[in-house]
């Protein structure tokens, strides 16, 4: 038997179908291409992922991030609250805007009067007033839009708080460091002219006396006193 050479088996093709049943191949589908395979499908609008919406300021978010002033804002959310919360009273439906008060947060604030408008309000002929008019109204989304308005000035003004401690500290640095880094690269800037060094150094060359002859003894400078001090 050892010697014998017995002929393998063929393998059996791997059973795909239920015994008795003749195998059907799996018809083949083509799915059609669409825009989500490619590159940009996948990054989606400005290098964003799909899925992420880009937020638009409004015309009014626009303006209220035009003023500068938390005291305008301020006055602003004020009247826009009171008037959302009992539109139907009239002295909240009117602004005088040659009011001493309210010129100085207002009417003479850049920005201030037309985002009024933007919300609905509405400057008289004369220019006295602002009304809301008997078909308009605000609501409680105006006055978040403002305090949003609110939130980002107060941390604008802390931004800017930092930067200009900053200046201030740079401007007001260390004379003598300054004065230090100056001589340095005034050092540089000569060794640069200077070029590179291209001769070593050179040993001083000795004198001809030995050194027998060099030493000192104390007699020799006059250094004599017997050895018990007397």
């Amino acid at each position: 038997m050892s010697g014998e050479r017995t002929a393998r088996r063929p393998l059996r093709p791997a059973r795909r179908h239920v015994e008795g049943r003749p195998f059907t191949p799996a018809p083949f589908v083509s799915i059609p291409h669409t825009r989500s395979h490619d590159a940009y499908g996948t990054m989606g609008y400005a290098g964003y992922a799909p899925g992420h919406k880009v937020q638009i300021a409004t015309t009014l978010q626009q303006l209220l991030k035009l003023i500068k002033s938390d005291a305008t804002l301020a006055t602003m959310e004020k009247l826009t609250r009171n008037s959302a919360q009992a539109p139907g009273e009239e002295k909240f439906r009117k602004i005088r805007l040659t009011n001493e008060k309210i010129a100085a947060v207002i009417t003479n604030v850049d920005g201030a009067v037309e985002a009024m408008c933007e919300m609905g309000w509405v400057k008289e002929a004369d220019g006295e007033f602002l009304v809301l008019p008997p078909a308009k109204s605000v609501s409680m989304r105006e006055v978040r839009e403002i305090d949003d308005a609110r939130r980002a000035l107060k941390k604008w003004e802390g931004e800017e708080l930092k930067r200009r401690i900053a200046a201030r500290n740079k401007a007001n640095a260390c004379p003598d460091k300054a004065r230090l880094l100056a001589e340095m690269a005034a050092d540089r800037a000569e060794q640069k002219a200077r070029g590179p060094v291209t001769q070593g150094s050179v040993a001083a060359p000795l004198s001809d006396k030995s050194l027998a002859d060099r030493m000192q003894t104390a007699t020799g400078v006059g250094c004599c006193g017997s050895s018990g001090g007397g």
